[in-house]
């Protein structure tokens, strides 16, 4: 049974290349989503594996990039992101959604020095940066396809930056409340002071004050 979530943004013809591929595989719950499904020409097929099992799974298929997800990672922001718009080999497992300002931070605090650090290939770091300051914004969560669109409107990486600087505080100071910012963003503030001498890390530091007053 093939299933198409966000089934308007899906090329027909995709249905059936991705049903050859489930077939390879002993999986109950697999899912194709990306380029792949709407775009004539791809460089990849994204193909996540829902399972327990520790095992790699294979395929003799060299476009076919496969990742695994543990049922835990159900919950993720990704997972509910990912799923809204696919091509599945059964219905998929639904689980509650579970994000915190933490998980949050944590995102950021990856993707502001890997945007630095390559500044003309930006967009490689920020999906899951764009992914959670949009559902931190409106508790809208983008499928695969508005993501990718949506990271694709930014020129260069100082839009980034200026999204980010204009965003976030506003996003979690709506979200947290003033005490567990103080408490959270003075410890986050207090470790980038010692690395100052890296613009990532004087970057950080500056959105952590503004989230900590609460500037906009």
């Amino acid at each position: 049974m093939i299933i198409a979530y966000g089934e308007s943004k899906i090329r027909q013809d995709r249905k059936a290349e991705a049903e050859k591929i489930f077939r390879a595989l002993p999986y109950r719950y697999c899912f194709i989503t990306g380029s792949f499904l709407s775009k004539e020409k791809y460089k990849d097929i994204d193909l996540f594996i829902i399972t327990r099992s520790k095992k790699e799974p294979k395929i003799g298929l060299p476009k076919v990039k496969i990742q695994t997800l543990d049922f835990n990672n159900l919950y993720s922001l990704f997972y509910h992101s990912a799923s809204k718009c696919c091509i599945a080999k059964n219905i998929l497992p639904e689980k509650p959604l579970k994000v915190t300002v933490s998980d949050f931070w944590d995102v950021v605090n990856e993707a502001v020095p890997a945007i630095m650090n390559d500044k003309k290939n930006f967009r490689k770091a920020i999906r899951s940066l764009v992914l959670y300051i949009e559902y931190f914004k409106s508790k809208e969560i983008l499928d695969s396809i508005e993501l990718r669109d949506r990271c694709e409107q930014f020129k260069n990486y100082k839009e980034v930056l200026d999204y980010i600087e204009k965003e976030i505080p506003k996003a979690i100071n709506k979200e947290a409340s003033k005490g567990y910012i103080k408490r959270f963003f003075y410890s986050q503030a207090g470790f980038y002071k010692g690395y100052m001498q890296y613009a990532g890390q004087r970057f950080l530091y500056s959105v952590a004050h503004s989230i900590i007053n609460g500037q906009s």
